[in-house]
């Protein structure tokens, strides 16, 4: 049973009766349909009766067993029909009241209308009253802002202020002195903008390069002065100022008004100025004022560097600099100083310069965001040209052509007669090689005219003329010469040779222009074309220097001068003269070698210029050194130099052990020297004496025009030999020291500048440089064998007369040696003192060694020659022995132990040939078998009527001897 507190449950939405009564009906139509008679209708009536009253009692059935839900069902029924009559009725009286209220408020509309229009009124007066109260403090306001640099929050405050007077307020009496007040203000904001943009492109961002060059220069004088350790480099000094660090051109801009520098940060006080710019409608006005100046401003900039290198060098170096103002760009400043030399003054002043004009560009390109990004984010109106950053780097380019062409003099502007022309040497072609390293005289500096007016207007003549169309063609090609009305400070004389310092930073930094510029590979920017134009003219110019060069050391050569200047010497590493012409010779390779590294992308242009130089001055030595051994025809010969050249005999020299000796020395000539034992050097020349005496000794004399008899000749040799084995062996270890390619090809077309450290080269020259290094040292070589076989050939010429036309069968003991044997320990003595003044001591020893052990050779074997001798006659040989000895003792320092043997030789004849052969028999063979029968000849020979048979039986007995010596043995 249902629960009395539910009420009736409402059936399911939808639901649908059953289809059993729709059913039954229409089967009761068919049928009364269907029925023929009454019966059958009677028959079906009585059915449905009979189901009808089984139907009503089925209902009273459940009537009667659901009583109690039906009778709760009810009374719910009839208290929901209460409610929902009373919420009909409160519904109406609410519809009515809602009625009343429209009809109300529509009657009070107007009136309230009235008030708030009366309202909004009073509003927009009292807002009016306050902005005027407002526009009277604003020029107070923004003259606070501008005193402290808060250009935004002024001009913002400038340009809402104009706006609200061109505006709303534009018919107020009052505020029209305010409103001029201010639009003046606007128009002076403008140039204060501007000033405020171009100090900061070009004097904020790059005073802090100057400040650290300023403390580097410092820091370099401490270092020179020995007070502080290594100086600090300048490596990675402006990465701060050239890093982009914070700066951002995206999004508004910001203005800190407690900052308490605002000018700190440059990079976003450049984005103020620009937004300032941007707020004040400038932009167009600014852009033209940026193009129009920066050529001016990058030229302030030259002088400043220039001025600020000058006071560095002078306050850090305190020497006195000579401060003068020239115009057209002549000298303006010279500094002679140890530790800021002019090349180092250019040098630095150009990496300043390129250091700030870096930062420069970086500054543009700050600008140039910001104003492109003003451009896209709003309309300005008209249309406006941006300048590019490539417009700037044009500037830049002009800027560094006048600059470097001042320094370079390519107009000739320091011709004047106080201003000499520079010069590749400082010798010129009348003064010779001597002039290089002659003592300066102290010359008095000459007096100059204070004043000259051959510039002036009123200076009517034709040279005034010729200057005054000179400068208009200067200015003409000179795009900042009417921009820029200051006088050029200049830190160093100019001069063509400055593009030496000036090439490689400047090509660098082309470089680096063409980077930025973004240039396609064969495209070069004018700059590059320039600097190219401009060492052209120096290649010209150092061309004729060279050419004056080569005819001046070829011209003087034959006066073979020396330099005896310890300083010089000890510069270039030697402790014996040198010719002048090679000295002078050297100085003008090693320039040209600074040249090569100076101008990378030329070196094999000065390569061959060297070359050039050598090849001539290897043929003037070759010139010289046969004038010397061959001073006539062809048929009288000096015998050294003849042996020297063939090259059989010249190969032989220089396989034997004392020349072997020499070339060891040589390479290791800072080695100890090493003690050798008499019988090493008796030994080590016994063969060359041996050539020597087999080729010269006979029974034909010398003549005199074989021999160089002329000291001073050899003397010249000994200083040629020197000069060329030093020169030879220089240029040698600088064709090692040279890079090259593998590729034997021509010079490179210049295309573009070089940045390299160290240049590259072509084969073909390093090989042609090599092989001139090596003829010179051929020729040095060649002239040391002469020395060395002249030497010995003076032996021969002085000795061969003692022996084929001396007497040794003397009837009174002389006591004197032969006359001949003194003129060759003087001529010895007069060489000797002659190559010790020219040559080192390894050579010395070279010429002089072994010369004892060839003087015994010679004397030895003049026992064949030799008519008769006696005991007078042997003593007189053993006088001149002795007396060659002491000379070459004294020479060599060292006693001559060959000599020795050969006075030992000569004591033979002191005993009978019975004795000899006996001495034989008892102490051994102490010479060759065919000296020993020289003994027994000249002993034959000095007997007058001696038996013919005797000889042979003792020449047949000393076979013998010697035969059973040699089986003992």
């Amino acid at each position: 049973m249902m629960n009395e507190m539910e009420g009736p449950m409402r059936p399911p939405r939808g639901s649908k009766p059953p289809r059993e009564s729709t059913g039954l009906l229409m089967s009761v139509i068919r049928a009364l349909s269907a029925s023929q008679n009454n019966a059958d209708r009677d028959r079906e009536k009585a059915k449905l009766e009979k189901e009808f009253k089984r139907s009503d009692q089925r209902l009273d059935d459940l009537v009667a067993a659901h009583h109690e839900d039906l009778t709760l069902t009810m009374q719910v029924f009839s208290r929901i029909s209460n409610r929902v009559n009373v919420s009909r009725e409160q519904i109406q009286s609410i519809k009515e009241k809602l009625k009343n209220c429209k009809m109300l408020l529509h009657c009070k509309r107007e009136e309230l209308k009235k008030l708030w229009l009366e309202a909004v009124e009073q509003k927009q007066v009292l807002s009016l009253l306050q902005e005027i109260e407002r526009l009277l403090e604003v020029p107070d306001t923004v003259e606070k802002y501008l005193a402290k640099k808060h250009y935004l929050h002024a001009t913002q405050l400038l340009v809402s202020s104009v706006f609200l007077l061109e505006g709303s307020l534009e018919g107020v009496d009052a505020l029209k002195e305010v409103k001029s007040e201010l639009l003046s203000k606007k128009e002076q904001m403008h140039e204060i903008l501007l000033e405020d943009l171009h100090k900061h492109l070009y004097q904020r961002s790059t005073v802090e390069v100057l400040r650290r060059f300023k403390r580097q220069g410092s820091e370099r004088s401490r270092h020179a002065d020995g007070i502080v350790g290594t100086p600090s480099k300048r490596t990675g000094l402006y990465t701060e100022l050239l890093s982009p660090g914070n700066i951002s051109s995206e999004g508004p801009v910001m203005e800190d008004v407690m900052a308490a520098d605002p000018e700190g940060n440059s990079p976003h006080f450049i984005a103020i100025l620009v937004e300032c710019l941007s707020l004040l409608n400038k932009v167009p006005e600014a852009v033209e004022d940026i193009k129009t100046r920066s050529q001016k401003e990058l030229m302030a900039i030259a002088r400043r560097t220039a001025q600020h290198v000058l006071d560095t060098a002078q306050n850090f170096t305190q020497v006195p600099s000579m401060l003068v103002s020239f115009s057209s760009g002549t000298l303006s400043t010279i500094i002679d100083d140890p530790v800021f030399t002019q090349p180092q003054l250019l040098m630095e002043m150009l990496e300043l310069l390129f250091e700030q004009f870096r930062c420069v560009a970086r500054a543009h390109k700050i600008v140039l965001d910001h104003l492109r990004r003003i451009a896209n984010a709003e309309n300005i109106p008209g249309e406006v040209i941006l300048y590019e950053l490539a417009d700037i780097w044009s500037k830049i380019q002009a800027v560094l052509e006048v600059l470097v062409g001042e320094y370079l003099d390519i107009h000739n502007t320091t011709s004047s007669p106080q201003n000499p022309p520079p010069a590749f040497t400082e010798a010129t072609a009348t003064s010779g090689i001597a002039s290089y390293f002659a003592k300066r005289r102290n010359v008095k500096p000459k007096k100059f005219a204070l004043f000259r007016f051959d510039r002036s207007s009123h200076a009517i003549s034709m040279n005034t003329y010729l200057q005054e169309q000179n400068e208009a063609i200067k200015e003409k090609n000179d795009p900042c010469g009417a921009l820029d009305s200051g006088q050029q400070i200049l830190v160093c004389q100019p001069t063509t040779k400055n593009i030496t310092v000036i090439y490689k930073p400047l090509s660098k930094f082309i470089v680096e222009i063409e980077n930025a510029l973004e240039l396609k590979s064969g495209n070069h920017c004018p700059l590059h074309s320039f600097l190219l134009d401009c060492v052209k003219v120096f290649l010209g110019q150092v061309n004729v220097e060279v050419e004056t060069m080569i005819d001046t050391a070829t011209k003087t050569l034959d006066s073979w001068k020396v330099t005896l200047d310890p300083t010089v010497l000890k510069q270039v590493g030697v402790n014996r003269p040198l010719l002048q012409s090679t000295v002078g010779l050297n100085s003008s390779v090693e320039e040209l070698q600074n040249l090569m590294f100076a101008l990378p992308m030329y070196a094999d242009y000065f390569l061959n210029l060297i070359c050039s130089m050598l090849q001539n001055y290897k043929e003037t030595c070759q010139a010289a050194y046969r004038g010397i051994v061959q001073p006539e025809s062809e048929d009288k010969r000096i015998i050294s130099a003849t042996w020297a050249k063939d090259e059989d005999i010249s190969r032989f020299l220089r396989s034997l052990p004392n020349w072997m000796n020499l070339q060891h020395l040589k390479e290791n000539s800072e080695g100890p020297d090493v003690e050798e034992l008499p019988e090493e050097v008796r030994l080590r020349n016994k063969k060359e004496s041996e050539i020597l005496t087999g080729n010269l000794a006979g029974d034909t004399l010398i003549p005199q025009h074989e021999i160089l008899s002329d000291t001073s000749q050899l003397r010249i040799l000994a200083q040629l030999q020197e000069s060329l084995e030093w020169f030879g062996s220089t240029i040698h270890k600088f064709a090692n020291s040279l890079p090259h390619q593998t590729q034997n090809q021509l010079v490179p077309e210049i295309s573009q500048p070089c940045t390299m450290e160290a240049p590259s080269l072509t084969e073909n020259s390093v090989i042609m440089l090599k092989q001139l290094a090596k003829e010179f040292e051929e020729l040095s070589d060649t002239c040391l064998l002469v020395l060395h076989l002249e030497v010995r050939v003076h032996c021969f010429y002085y000795l061969l007369p003692v022996a084929i036309q001396g007497s040794f069968a003397l009837g009174v003991d002389s006591q004197e040696p032969d006359p001949e044997v003194l003129k060759l320990n003087k001529d010895l003595s007069n060489i000797d003192e002659a190559m010790t003044a020219s040559l080192q001591t390894r050579k010395l020893k070279y010429i002089f060694e072994g010369l004892g052990h060839l003087v015994s050779a010679i004397l030895i074997n003049s026992a064949s020659t030799i008519k008769r001798i006696n005991e007078n006659g042997v003593k007189r040989m053993c006088r001149n022995i002795f007396a060659i000895q002491q000379n070459l003792t004294t020479i060599t320092m060292s006693r001559e132990v060959a000599l020795d043997h050969a006075r030992q030789y000569f004591e033979l004849f002191y005993h009978t040939p019975e004795e000899v052969l006996n001495i034989i028999m008892e102490r051994g063979p102490q010479f060759q078998e065919i000296e020993y029968v020289n003994v027994l000849q000249l002993t034959h020979r000095s007997q007058p009527g001696s038996d013919p048979t005797v000889l042979d039986s003792q020449l047949s007995r000393l076979q013998e001897i010697l035969n059973e010596v040699a089986v003992a043995v």
